[in-house]
Parts: structure tokens; C-alpha cells; sequence
């Protein structure tokens, strides 16, 4: 291949690579809706907004960020500490928790019962809860996880609180909101604090649960603390008043165990491979240089040369060999050399013993050769002719045994 058709490929693939990173920057990005409930995302659906101005939902209530599980947090002891020598206790606590997916475990379930049939208060909010937690309070809820897929405007929902607590605080929308609602609750213990709104009717959706002597505070639409709706219009006027529900006079924890970080990648390519433009010009550039290397090494590899046919060399040492003995004149030595190479010829070919040569192995190498028995007859006799008497070998002599052998492998 031409150099300057080298020069015009590498600069197409420049061109190219630069076109796709321009039109990946300055296209419209398409909205993250993954529901990652996360104080470090800023996607709709994450907990950015919240965790910076949760503060102001509160006039007298300090809010303590969590990070440990239930079960680290309050440790053994906790509760006893918590309880005066009178059996009072010294100090309340809200608990707060936002999450659609409550996976807790038996042990971290009685934490929060514990808690709450002390007198505190837990507010949570997600779409669906553990069993463990739904038996105890004899709850059954009909969640429905939100999907941006499928959702449409035709499927707007809207969610609003009881009369009593803010009338006019609602949010009506088909993005982010799942639309669940409690389908049994015991109606002598629970109190109804906010409604969701969908093409099935009006549906209870917050409920406040007397459990002990503390209350649980049940909320199935989580999105609603999320960024969108904290920005968008006046709805967080509506998780106001969510919020507003927990007492006023006793300090939150609010749990964001694995909600405040991300994990992210050790790998030095992590922002080009997040970035789908970026992703796409890399593997562009990666496919170019291979097809450069392949085009290159085909095009410039060095000749390869051209050997010259090997001779004969067997051959021609026969040949060399075979005049050194004729000009010698050493034919009784040419016909030794000869019956040996026949007899070890004799063992490799047919496997007989050459150790007597009598009347059974000329029968035994007759039947095993196929050859005429005169024909094998007259080659050992002019073998033990020659092995037998010391005469003045001649060149007839070895004429007459070559030409036997050669009957015997034509």
C-alpha cells in the first residue's frame, strides 16, 4: 500500500472520529430515569435535592445521615440506654427511610419494631416491604414499580394528603410515581394520610399504623422526595407535608445505608466508556488501527525467497561408491556389501531370521514374498556359491547376483 494512502486513511479515521465526538456532545441526552435513590445523583430519580436541603423541612428537628445498617446503628444497648431508672424514656427519635426496595431482614425488621413500640416514630416510603414487616402489622399492599417504558401521559396519576393536613398539597403527574396503594390495613389502629388517584378509583397510599407506643408512618410513593419532584412546580409542598407528619420535637435518623455512595470504576477508560459518543468514537478508533495493522503487514511483509531444489545426495553417494569399487577392483568386497544389504533388506520387509539359510527359509520367504521359489533358490545359491568358496571373484560374478536380486523385486 502507497504511503499517501496511508496519510488519506488515517485522516478519514481522524475526520470521522472527531465528527462523532462532536455530534455525541451536542446531541440532546436522552433522561436517566433509573431509580437509583442515591444523595450523589442528580438524575431525576435520585436523592441529590433531598440530602442538601432536607434541612429546611424542618424548623426545630436535627437530622442525623446515617450510613451503618439498622442493626450497626442501634446496637445492643441501645434501647436500654434510651429508658430512665423509672422506665421513661429519655429521648425520642424519628426514623426516616426512602427506598422502593425495603430489603430487610428478620433481625433489622425487629430493630424498627423495637424502635417504634417505644414510642418513637419510623417513616417510610417505598413500594413495596418486607413480609416480615407486613405481618406484623397485619398490611397488604399492591405495589407497582414504576417503568418509564410503558408509562404515558394518558397513565397520569395524582397523589394528595388528607384534608386535615394540607389540602391543597398534590402532585399530578405520570413520571416517577408508582401508583401503589394499601388493598388491607386494620382500620381501628391505622389513620389515612394521603390518597393516590388512577384510572382504578381513589386508593389509600399513607397511612399512620399505632404499633406500641410509637407509630409507623407508611408512604408507597417514594419518587415524591426524589429530584424531580422537589424542582418541578410546587410538589414539594406535597412531601412537605409527608415530612411534616413525623413529631416535631424529637431529632431524625434518616438511613441511607448504601444510598450515599456509587461505585465507581477503577479503569482509566471509566468516563470515555460512560459517555455513549465517547464509547463509540473509542471503538471506532480501536477498529481502524486494527484495520491499519492488518492492510500494513499484508502489504510490506519482505519476500520470501526462493530456495533451489535439494539434490539427490542419496543417490549420488550410491553412485560415488559404487565406482570407488569398481575402479579398485574389489568385487569379492562390492558382492559382500550387496548380500548384507539384501539379508538386512530380508529381515525389515518380510521379518524372517537370515541366521540359516536353508530349505525351510527359502520356503518360509517364498510363501511371505510371493515370489517364484526358482527365483528365491537361485539367488541363495549364488549367495552360498560365493560365501562357501574362495575363488577370484569377478565381474560377472556380481552381474549374475545383481541381476537376481532384481528379479526378486521386480
Amino acid at each position: 500500500m502507497k504511503k499517501s494512502s496511508i496519510v488519506v486513511i488515517i485522516f478519514a479515521l481522524i475526520a470521522a472520529l472527531g465528527l462523532m465526538v462532536l455530534a455525541g456532545y451536542y446531541a440532546p441526552k436522552p433522561i436517566n430515569w433509573f431509580p437509583s435513590y442515591n444523595t450523589k445523583d442528580k438524575i431525576p430519580l435520585g436523592l441529590y435535592v433531598l440530602d442538601k436541603e432536607i434541612d429546611s423541612f424542618f424548623q426545630y428537628n436535627y437530622v442525623n445521615k446515617v450510613k451503618e445498617s439498622i442493626t450497626e446503628y442501634f446496637y445492643e444497648g441501645y434501647f436500654d440506654d434510651a429508658i430512665d431508672e423509672v422506665g421513661n424514656l429519655t429521648y425520642k427519635t424519628n426514623f426516616l427511610y426512602i427506598n422502593p426496595e425495603i430489603k430487610w431482614n428478620q433481625n433489622e425488621v425487629n430493630q424498627i419494631c423495637h424502635l417504634v413500640r417505644q414510642g418513637n416514630t419510623a417513616l417510610i416510603s417505598g413500594i413495596d416491604f418486607p413480609e416480615a414487616l407486613t405481618d406484623s402489622l397485619k398490611i397488604i399492599i399492591n405495589p407497582v414499580y414504576f417503568d418509564p417504558k410503558w408509562r404515558h401521559k394518558a397513565d397520569t396519576l395524582s397523589l394528595s394528603l388528607a384534608q386535615n393536613i394540607k389540602p391543597n398539597a398534590t402532585i399530578t403527574d405520570h413520571k416517577g410515581i408508582s401508583g401503589s396503594w394499601f388493598t388491607k390495613y386494620e382500620q381501628n389502629k391505622s389513620q389515612l394520610l394521603g390518597y393516590v388517584e388512577s384510572q382504578e378509583g381513589i386508593k389509600p397510599n399513607f397511612l399512620k399504623i399505632r404499633y406500641g407506643d410509637g407509630h409507623f408512618l407508611l408512604h408507597l410513593d417514594p419518587g415524591v422526595f426524589t429530584n424531580y419532584f422537589l424542582l418541578k412546580n410546587d410538589f414539594h409542598q406535597y412531601t412537605a407535608g409527608v415530612l411534616n407528619q413525623l413529631p416535631a420535637d424529637h431529632d431524625i435518623v434518616w438511613s441511607l445505608n448504601n444510598q450515599t455512595s456509587k461505585v465507581v470504576s477503577d479503569s482509566p477508560l471509566r468516563f470515555i466508556l460512560s459517555q455513549p459518543a465517547l464509547k463509540w468514537a473509542w471503538y471506532l478508533l480501536l477498529a481502524g488501527v486494527l484495520i491499519f495493522i492488518m492492510f500494513n503487514l499484508r502489504r510490506t511483509q519482505r519476500p520470501i525467497p526462493i530456495l533451489p531444489k535439494n539434490l539427490n545426495t542419496s543417490v549420488e553417494f550410491v553412485k560415488t561408491i559404487g565406482n570407488l569399487y569398481y575402479q579398485e577392483g574389489d568385487i569379492r568386497n562390492l558382492i559382500d556389501k550387496k548380500i548384507i544389504y539384501l539379508l538386512e533388506k530380508i529381515r525389515g520387509d518380510f521379518h524372517i531370521d537370515t541366521s540359516f539359510i536353508n530349505e525351510h527359509f527359502i520356503h518360509q520367504l517364498t510363501q511371505k514374498s510371493g515370489k517364484d521359489e526358482q527365483v528365491v533358490a537361485h539367488i541363495f545359491f549364488l549367495i552360498r556359491k560365493h560365501q562357501e568358496h574362495d575363488y577370484a571373484c569377478t565381474i560377472d560374478d556380481l552381474r549374475r547376483l545383481n541381476t537376481a536380486i532384481e528379479n526378486f523385486y521386480k
